[in-house]
């Protein structure tokens, strides 16, 4: 239900036509629970009355998946986290490491295959 609503929002929508286009889909919510949905996700953006997704979804959305795989573990397989991806996003492995690094909490290991903590 969420990718239907990211993709209703890759281009600005009040909340009345989301609902609707929502309602049109098969989407049950009213409008409460879409107004607090919306204003509960990171990745969407208010301006003025519309509201929209972020460009930079699949990095967040990536950087989650690596958060929840590295819970607690201080280097994981990047193979490990790719499992995790969904099934409609299509990364690659350097793509995961790239966003991972880019975020300052990873690093590659000099093997190339396993991401790690980094030391603060």
């Amino acid at each position: 239900m969420v990718e239907i609503i990211y993709e209703q929002l890759k281009t600005p929508k009040s909340v009345e036509e989301l609902h609707q286009r929502l309602k049109e889909s098969g989407v049950k919510w009213n409008k409460a629970q879409l107004q607090l949905f919306l204003l509960m996700d990171s990745n969407i953006k208010k301006t003025g009355d519309l509201y929209s997704v972020g460009g930079n979804n699949l990095n967040t959305i990536i950087l989650d998946i690596v958060d929840k795989v590295m819970d607690g573990k201080p280097v994981t397989p990047i193979k490990r986290i790719m499992e995790y991806v969904p099934n409609d996003i299509t990364v690659s492995a350097e793509e995961i490491s790239k966003i991972a690094e880019q975020s300052g909490k990873y690093k590659l290991h000099p093997n190339g295959a396993v991401l790690m903590r980094a030391k603060n």
